[in-house]
């Protein structure tokens, strides 16, 4: 009697996450954008479009998640292992060649072309000049933003928990992901509630944003989500009810978003909502990873190729609409013209010759020729959630 043959192992090359991260992005241009030009959304039959059109910076929360999924989605398919401190330490050279190049380069042009440099004492410059070079700008109150390029907190979120990373796959292998989600959600959610007593005026907190503590389970849902995909243990139900159940989650914590931060409702609400929001984004990932053929959108180049250059456009577009002076009132469509145009031209110049710069065939980067199908490998991720250096063959992944 024959045996059934072993279902074949799920494909590790995505490229609706390629999609997903053009997505977010978007998102968060949009929302440095929208402060630029002082937006006020409009009231559309009566009900005003705030919560859709202010809540671009959640676009963080999904690069979050996805940088998770990504880096931990080649050690659920034991492609690679953490068994000891000398996996560790590799993972940790490959990481730092993976980040850090395209960080000194684009934060030297920055802190020059800025002036910070040359009045090292004006506004404390100089300590942010410092703080950005030794990368220790997380690990204080008042330099975890650092003026010259505020997205800056977010990478610094990124890296402490490329930090953690090891400890927490060793753990995963050992344990498995279920204990480590739980501990993370718990631990995430007494964080932000605490926090949330005391929330800061605008813009990111300390302790629960740049320190890793309440933003940790999103990484470790994406973490979760790919040991589901890998061991086909993802929970199947229709792509049609987890999409909607989807769109109402993440239209839900817009809202309240939207209530807590002009204070419609008592920003506590934030602590829960963030849970909410990313059970939303969990159940799109959900349905994207179960096939949901109506995500195939996301597979357009147009999405997919500043998902796979987003590392490099996150860190240019702020430095790039500062010296535009769009934030200054220069907001006139050509300069916001000239400041985008800008900010992919440089992307796509580091994304080359920085991110991937041994790459040996470049068309594969901007899905271009026979290798264009098949640019999204969770091996290959150009930007800061990818474990490789610039590989041999790029494929740019699945990973702000």
């Amino acid at each position: 009697m024959t045996q059934p043959a072993n279902p074949a192992p799920p494909s590790l090359r995505i490229p609706e996450i390629n999609g997903l991260r053009g997505l977010a992005i978007v998102a968060v241009m949009w929302h440095h954008l929208t402060i630029a030009l002082a937006f006020h959304p409009p009231v559309v039959f009566g009900v005003s479009t705030g919560p859709l059109l202010l809540n671009g910076w959640t676009g963080v929360n999904l690069f979050f998640m996805l940088s998770g999924f990504v880096l931990y989605l080649p050690y659920a398919a034991q492609k690679r292992q953490i068994r000891n401190s000398s996996d560790a330490w590799i993972f940790y050279k490959h990481r730092f060649f993976r980040l850090i190049p395209l960080y000194y380069v684009v934060c030297v042009t920055t802190l020059v072309l800025g002036g910070h440099l040359a009045q090292p004492h004006q506004n404390g410059a100089l300590r942010e000049a410092v703080a950005i070079m030794t990368f220790t700008f997380p690990l204080h109150h008042g330099t975890f933003v650092p003026p010259s390029n505020w997205a800056l907190w977010s990478i610094g979120t990124e890296v402490l928990f490329s930090v953690v990373f090891p400890i927490l796959a060793l753990l995963a292998a050992r344990r498995g992901i279920k204990p480590i989600l739980l501990c993370a959600l718990l631990l995430s959610l007494a964080v932000r509630a605490i926090r949330a007593l005391d929330p800061p005026l605008a813009g990111p907190d300390w302790i629960a944003d740049a320190l890793l503590l309440g933003r940790l389970d999103e990484f470790v849902i994406g973490m979760a989500l790919a040991a589901a995909y890998v061991h086909r243990t993802c929970w199947r139900i229709p792509t049609t009810t987890s999409g909607l159940l989807a769109a109402v989650l993440l239209f839900t914590g817009w809202y309240g978003f939207h209530a807590c931060i002009s204070r419609a409702i008592s920003f506590e609400w934030m602590a829960v909502l963030c849970n909410v929001f990313d059970l939303g984004l969990t159940l799109l990932l959900l349905t994207l990873l179960n096939g949901a053929p109506w995500l195939r959108f996301l597979r357009w180049r147009i999405l997919q190729l500043p998902g796979m250059a987003c590392y490099s456009i996150y860190l240019w577009h702020l430095p790039v609409m500062n010296a535009y002076g769009l934030f200054k009132g220069n907001t006139q469509p050509a300069f916001i013209a000239a400041a985008l145009l800008t900010t992919l031209f440089l992307a796509m110049l580091t994304y080359r010759f920085i991110e991937f710069r041994a790459a040996p065939d470049w068309r594969a980067l901007f899905l271009f020729g026979p290798r264009a199908p098949a640019a999204a490998t969770s091996d290959t991720l150009p930007r800061h959630e990818s474990t490789l250096p610039p590989p041999r063959q790029p494929q740019p992944q699945p990973s702000r």
